[in-house]
């Protein structure tokens, strides 16, 4: 029985840590973060790409212009495509409802699952 209890807890355990988003180092949370977040594409010159996360956030006086998905440390990811990107919040929880060009930049409103 010890056993199973602890298999269970460390796949638990495991779901939680795979499901934490952090812009900037700020964890995204329901208490800060509502049903929908809105992600940019940028396109670097070595050909990665960075996605831009609007969560709602409010522009206060040390807030970051181009808040970018970060690990827990701040440090930025890298993804190798767009879908590359996609897919990382979609398994962190989020998926895409909605697809728009604004000017030359596609965005990509997604839903929390």
């Amino acid at each position: 029985m010890k056993k199973v209890l602890l298999l269970v807890s460390f796949l638990a355990q495991g779901l939680l840590v795979s499901a934490q988003l952090y812009v900037e180092g700020t964890l995204l949370t329901s208490a800060n973060t509502s049903a929908y977040l809105e992600a940019t594409p940028l396109r670097r010159t070595d050909g990665t790409y960075h996605f831009k996360i609007d969560y709602g956030q409010k522009a206060g006086r040390d807030a970051k212009p181009g808040e970018c998905l970060t690990d827990d440390k701040g440090r930025r990811y890298e993804f190798r495509s767009t879908v590359d990107g996609l897919n990382f919040l979609y398994e962190n929880g989020w998926e895409v409802s909605v697809v728009y060009n604004v000017e030359d930049l596609r965005r990509y409103l997604l839903k929390r699952r």
